[in-house]
């Protein structure tokens, strides 16, 4: 057993049940709850959290992280710590993790691992216990949750071919595992098995994409069903993060479905308001689009031929196909991006690439750059495209086009290229190289950085930024350690917490050094204190690419030179006074008095060394 400390002898359960066909490790624990006649399912929790050491005891008993936990309910329930387990969120990670991601593990039995479920994945794709879903025809045979109702994209019962429920059938309310373990809605007690199923019977291409797509969340070989529907070959994470992708991509055309034909016509009956995540659509909604999306990978490639034509707008009916261009866009901003630039998805790129071809739709400037990676058009041109440029270079995409207007970047541009769509001159990229290996200026710095040149510089001076050449006195001629600035930058983003208030409760950074320049703080202390964890501050997007994309709270920028010279061991006497609890002016007298000066002045603003302060308290305040 590996990590794994024995359970200890503790109070054992009155009654115990085993698992249910297909119940879920939640619907098992509050089944235990009320058949042991627990007022609450937090009694069982404790029960299980006897002996065991943190951060053991800490673990969700629901989903649990630790082995610990596991091997504790197994010796309560008396069902192994496999069936447990199986019965767990955790049995999705497989298809929730793409093959070429480290998958997140479990320490388990025998010095053995499971893959672990991590909570934001479980965020994106599994309903809460708060908000379940269930059959009713199931729900009346036998009073339990089932697994294979938690996971987002299960919108129907594969037995009785009918949509799953997720809001009470009276009062239209979210439903918990709990209400529906006893068949009854908490707020206004109608009978949860009572609701009226909605059959999808005749519907073969949405029950089969439904099968699909429950195979592949239970872990099932499929064989039977791939074969009616020809599937990319690929693993079936690889494909269930396509479908869900060319649902996402829906859900952006919203406002053209009324005008969408088949597959993909009828959308907006079941999806009648725009809705931009899909945690938020009803069994039906997720049903109708997955069926839509699934004409993309079935039949392949013709299937996603057919998408297109319909996503698009270039169907053969459409006399005015005016949205391709923007539809196009927002496949190929998606499809294109890095995370999906890997070798499982690369099918779905060389899809796109022949849909537009046969098409005669003319390529994006970005797909047009894919055909620079050809030995015979760099033969012929010397041109690169930005993906070649930027993995020459050592950096992405978006860097390169930070730096591309003004730093050393921009020599290697070829001249006739659109700005849009830069191409670049190989000879020149691979000097660039070169010198790059020995470091970056101070201009290619800044723009990295996305910070003036003389705030780097003064970066450089502090020791932050490594300088590995001084070519002359001119400090703008600086050559700086390339890695230190990239673990600068990833330094502070590390640090950064992502803000989704009022956008006018904050300060910029350069807003922020404005306000407090007049305590003696400057953009490379506040970025140093940002960096090294001690002063808090924000982004409003989950990724930023510059330093001027920082954020502070205006409510607490005059704390921010406070928590600076804190560091130093220093404090204002007016903020010393108030802690102690005496007047300021006995500070001053203090300082008139010669017994302490003080180690910087910023007008009425005065810091003093508070272990002096407090030595000087402790002989001339009275206990």
């Amino acid at each position: 057993m590996n990590n794994a400390c024995t359970p200890q002898p503790s109070p054992s359960l009155l009654r115990r049940t085993q698992f249910l066909p297909g119940e879920s490790l939640t619907s098992l624990l509050e089944r235990l709850t009320q058949l042991n006649y627990y007022p609450s399912s937090r009694i069982l929790r404790s029960i299980c959290r006897q002996r065991l050491e943190p951060p053991a005891n800490q673990d969700d008993l629901a989903h649990p992280k630790l082995v610990e936990t596991y091997l504790r309910l197994a010796d309560l329930t008396h069902i192994s710590p496999e069936e447990l387990y199986a019965a767990s969120d955790h049995r999705f990670a497989p298809i929730f993790t793409l093959p070429h991601q480290s998958p997140v593990e479990i320490p388990w039995i025998g010095s053995t691992s499971k893959a672990m479920l991590p909570p934001n994945l479980a965020r994106e794709r599994l309903h809460f216990a708060s908000a379940a879903q269930y059959c009713p025809r199931c729900l009346k045979n036998a009073a339990y949750h089932r697994l294979n109702w938690i996971p987002i994209s299960a919108a129907i019962c594969l037995e009785h071919h009918c949509l799953l429920v997720s809001q009470c059938p009276q009062c239209r309310k979210h439903i918990s595992i709990q209400e529906i373990i006893k068949q009854r809605c908490y707020a206004c007690l109608a009978d949860l098995s009572a609701a009226e199923p909605i059959s999808v019977e005749g519907n073969e291409l949405g029950i089969l994409s439904q099968q699909i797509i429950q195979s592949w969340l239970a872990g099932i070989d499929g064989a039977e069903l791939l074969g009616k529907c020809s599937l990319p070959s690929r693993h079936p994470a690889v494909l269930y993060r396509f479908l869900e992708n060319l649902s996402r991509r829906l859900l952006d055309g919203w406002n053209d479905w009324p005008n969408l034909p088949e597959p993909l016509d009828g959308l907006v009956e079941h999806i009648p308001a725009p809705v931009h995540q899909l945690q938020t659509l009803t069994p039906a909604g997720i049903f109708h689009l997955q069926r839509a999306a699934f004409t993309g990978v079935t039949n392949w490639s013709d299937g996603l031929f057919q998408f297109l034509d319909a996503y698009t707008g270039c169907h053969s009916r459409i006399l005015t196909p005016a949205n391709y261009v923007t539809r196009l866009v927002l496949i190929r901003h998606s499809w294109f991006q890095p995370a999906w630039k890997t070798q499982d998805f690369e099918f779905m790129q060389q899809g796109f690439v022949n849909y537009s071809l046969t098409r005669n739709i003319p390529l994006p400037v970005a797909l047009a750059e894919q055909f620079t990676k050809e030995a015979w058009f760099i033969e012929k041109t010397g041109l690169w495209s930005e993906e070649t440029t930027a993995q020459t270079l050592g950096i992405s995409v978006q860097k390169l086009r930070q730096l591309l207007p003004y730093g050393s970047v921009g020599s290697c541009r070829w001249p006739r290229s659109r700005a849009k769509a830069p191409l670049f001159e190989r000879d020149k990229v691979l000097l660039l190289k070169q010198q790059w290996a020995l470091g970056w200026p101070i201009s290619d710095a800044s723009l990295w950085l996305g910070l003036y040149s003389w705030d780097v510089v003064e970066l450089a001076k502090r020791g932050v930024l490594a300088v590995v050449d001084r070519p002359d006195a001119d400090e703008a001629h600086w050559v700086l350690s390339r890695q230190s600035v990239e673990c600068f930058f990833e330094k502070i983003v590390a640090q950064l917490k992502l803000f989704q208030g009022d956008r006018h409760d904050l300060l910029c950074l350069a807003e922020a050094v404005r306000l407090t320049a007049c305590l003696g703080m400057d953009c490379a202390t506040l970025l140093q204190g940002v960096a090294d964890g001690f002063l808090p501050a924000l982004k409003q997007e989950n990724e930023i690419h510059a330093l001027w994309h920082i954020y502070f709270l205006e409510k607490l920028a005059w704390d921010l030179p406070d928590l600076c010279y804190a560091r130093c061991g220093w404090i204002t006497g007016h903020k010393f006074a108030h802690e102690k609890g005496f007047h300021p002016r006995l500070v001053t007298e203090w300082m008139e008095a010669g017994l302490i000066k003080p180690e910087a002045i910023f007008g009425k603003d005065k810091y003093f060394v508070r272990q002096l302060l407090e030595q000087i308290a402790a002989v001339y305040i009275p206990g």
